[in-house]
């Protein structure tokens, strides 16, 4: 009896491990949205699949191209993708604006959302001559680029999204202009990012974000609000000849090396408090149209300030104006009624 109840407990227990170990299999599946795969391309793994596993689905770089280049919405989660991605293939247009200085343009004309995957391949826009036009939102949430990243001479007329990504090698944005949101919170630059003559059209928000190696963000033109609160910058960093048009936010960020904004043009609220400048930091021949906080930063070495146009700061409310100062003021008037009743009873 005791043997038959034995064997009963075994064959329990390997059932159990039978569906436990199937269950495990059967966490990564890939399942497409859309059995469309003439107007998208969609490939989601979780985070449960393997390193195995993803590689048994990886899709090759020009597989991605050949998507955009169709006019394919791209959707692509947790994916290992090997092979370039090269924007080149896409046929070239006339300019769609004559105010753009280009002989044309390629234009990728679907959404491209690449999130949470591992990309081996350079994504490069090589002409130095044309432009190259996302029409959708650009979505690179946590992505890992291992290669470099050079799409200089974009234009981005919706979101882009660099949350959380991870750029091991150059990050270039030379020239380029993004007419809606721009995030890159928590996103880690690699050795050079490069925003050079870029034009920010709406809010940009590099809450927290790590630019490890050079950060250039010369000649920028930045019309919406700008955060780079928390921000840290590791090696030079460079705004100078921008143009901050709207509120700009440094707070608590760090500049480890050089950070140099001579003339850079601040015509809002720029606020500095917490910020650590533990190099040289150069506000030559900078323009501040709002009073500024540089008092509530830290500077290892005395800010460069030279011919810079700052204006005094506001003047306070007062003391009497805050609520402490209230507190003051009704304290005194009752010691005062005391002392006088004091004497009163005396004189009596």
């Amino acid at each position: 009896m005791r043997v038959g109840r034995c064997w009963c407990g075994v064959l329990v227990i390997s059932s159990l491990i039978a569906v436990a170990s199937y269950e495990a299999r059967a966490t990564c599946v890939v399942t497409p949205r859309t059995s469309d795969s003439s107007a998208e391309l969609v490939t989601h793994l979780p985070p449960t699949c393997s390193p195995d596993e993803r590689a048994a689905h990886v899709l090759a770089g020009e597989t991605v191209s050949d998507a955009i280049a169709q006019g394919r919405r791209v959707d692509l989660v947790g994916v290992l993708i090997r092979g370039d991605l090269m924007f080149d293939r896409l046929p070239l247009e006339p300019a769609s604006d004559p105010n753009e200085v280009a002989d044309g343009q390629r234009v990728v004309r679907a959404a491209v959302s690449i999130k949470d995957s591992d990309v081996r391949g350079v994504l490069r826009h090589r002409s130095s001559e044309n432009v190259l036009r996302f029409e959708g939102p650009v979505d690179f949430q946590g992505s890992r680029f291992r290669e470099g990243v050079d799409l200089s001479r974009s234009v981005f007329q919706q979101k882009v999204d660099l949350s959380g990504a991870t750029f091991e090698k150059e990050a270039h944005f030379v020239r380029g202009h993004f007419v809606g949101d721009t995030a890159c919170r928590e996103t880690k630059f690699g050795p050079s990012t490069r925003f050079h003559q870029s034009i920010f059209q709406g809010p940009l928000d590099c809450t927290g974000a790590l630019f490890d190696g050079m950060a250039e963000l010369l000649e920028v033109t930045f019309e919406g609000p700008v955060t780079f609160e928390r921000s840290r910058f590791g090696q030079g960093t460079g705004f100078s000849g921008s143009h901050f048009k709207s509120r700009v936010d440094f707070g608590e960020a760090i500049f480890s090396r050089e950070a140099f904004f001579g003339f850079t043009v601040f015509e809002n609220e720029v606020l500095f408090a917490g910020a650590q400048f533990l190099g040289s930091a150069d506000f030559s021949s900078a323009e501040f149209k709002r009073p500024d906080d540089l008092g509530k930063a830290r500077f290892d070495q005395p800010p460069i300030l030279a011919q810079t146009k700052r204006l005094a700061p506001e003047p306070s409310d007062g003391l009497l104006q805050t609520r402490e100062g209230q507190y003051v003021l009704t304290l005194a008037f009752l010691v005062v009624a005391a002392l006088l009743i004091a004497y009163l009873i005396k004189v009596k």
